[in-house]
């Protein structure tokens, strides 16, 4: 069975395009006034082209709260503050709930240190692409469980990169470092080992949003789940848990965002974003950097409230209702081509909820070049879709993938 997924965008052309790019166009057939770029969002369109699993934490976040909805009380959040500080863009925050009270309790008797958390909870689909990218030798990855037999799949583990400072204070709540040579790994031997929840949280969030392709929900990672899993939206599913989240939560309907930038090229970015709790946000909740806290941005804007405020929003959002965010971006100076990732959560008077990661590539040698392929135009659109990706936008929404046999 071979399954593939795209979504065809269509950019108009824009004024700016030169002479030359004009005289490609028509080289490789009648010109068309919009061109067609074939693009893809899905899990395993990252086995190659990124290191950074915060390319699917909105699948991950829905996996994590399917989880929750599963077991409740077995992986709830923890946040950024009081000590606790998340160092990198792809921590998954979730733990079990005795495992946050000990945590707390922990960070509460450190003296005031920071906790530097680098990792916690991992979903099936963050562990596919570190197991995918260790086989492939990339990423600098030199070893990697197999989906759904991760420990930081169990739902009580957390990596923290400040481990020698806090080894005697975790071991006195319940964290011990339990893995032979990752000293910076600790278990929270009083919580139960929720592995291979994750992979039937994934596996009823596929059902759910493709009833004419249903798979075993048995919690086994095996070649039937590998498959939708590689397909899986990374962005997530149109159908997501359930179970609602109590108190504030947010999930993303749609991100219009660039996905390559040259250095210094100012961009705008849509969010949708939807109160998916039971609590109203209140008025001036702002977008934030995230993992840690109170960073200035590396895509700051100018028009931005401060460094490491990107927007606010003015009035209340009810429980099921949605806001439409828009903010510019500036990408930042760069000699060579890098994959950077953007971290936001929402800030309601201090208090912190949801993620969003923006993964944007800032490359210098984005432009625009000649040539077409055998078949008179594919050599073309995608040097293209750099070119409109310096300038431009494209849209990126979860959307069902297409199976074929």
């Amino acid at each position: 069975m071979e399954i593939r997924t795209a979504i065809l965008v269509q950019m108009r052309a824009p004024a700016g395009l030169t002479a030359l790019a004009c005289a490609a166009l028509a080289a490789c057939g009648d010109a068309p006034d919009l061109a067609q770029v074939e693009l893809a969002s899905e899990v395993g369109d990252y086995e190659t082209s990124s290191c950074t699993t915060a390319v699917v934490i909105e699948l991950s976040r829905q996996i994590a709260a399917e989880v929750d909805c599963l077991s409740p009380g077995q992986l709830v959040p923890f946040a950024e503050g009081g000590g606790i500080v998340f160092a990198g863009s792809a921590v998954l925050p979730y733990i079990s709930e005795t495992a946050r009270e000990d945590l707390y309790a922990a960070v509460a008797a450190g003296a005031g240190m920071s906790l530097q958390v680098t990792s916690a909870y991992r979903t099936v689909a963050q562990q596919y692409l570190l197991y995918r990218w260790f086989q492939l030798g990339r990423c600098g990855i030199t070893a990697a469980a197999t989906p759904g037999g991760s420990n930081h799949e169990s739902g009580r583990a957390i990596d923290v990169s400040n481990y020698g400072a806090w080894i005697g204070t975790l071991a006195d709540h319940a964290w011990a470092q339990t893995v032979p040579g990752d000293p910076v790994h600790f278990d929270h031997q009083q919580s139960p080992d929720i592995r291979g929840t994750d992979v039937l949280a994934f596996q009823r969030l596929w059902n759910r949003n493709h009833p004419d392709d249903v798979i075993a929900e048995d919690g086994a990672y095996g070649p039937a789940t590998q498959a939708r899993l590689v397909a899986a939206p990374a962005e997530g599913f149109a159908q997501g848990p359930l179970c609602a989240p109590g108190g504030l939560a947010m999930s993303i309907d749609d991100v219009d965002a660039p996905r390559v930038l040259a250095p210094g090229a100012r961009a705008q970015v849509t969010l949708v974003l939807r109160n998916s709790g039971s609590a109203p946000w209140p008025a001036g909740t702002a977008l934030v950097t995230a993992e840690p806290a109170g960073r200035a941005s590396a895509f700051a804007d100018a028009a931005w409230p401060a460094p490491d405020r990107a927007t606010v929003i003015d009035d209340a959002i009810a429980p099921g209702d949605t806001v439409t965010l828009e903010l510019a971006i500036v990408a930042p100076a760069a000699t060579t081509a890098e994959e950077l990732t953007e971290t936001f959560a929402l800030d309601a008077g201090g208090t912190r909820f949801g993620m969003l990661a923006l993964v944007v590539r800032v490359d210098p040698d984005a432009g625009i070049s000649g040539g077409c392929d055998a078949s008179g135009n594919g050599g073309f659109a995608p040097v293209l879709l750099v070119a409109v990706g310096a300038a431009g936008t494209f849209r990126r929404r979860r959307r069902r993938a297409t199976i074929a046999r």
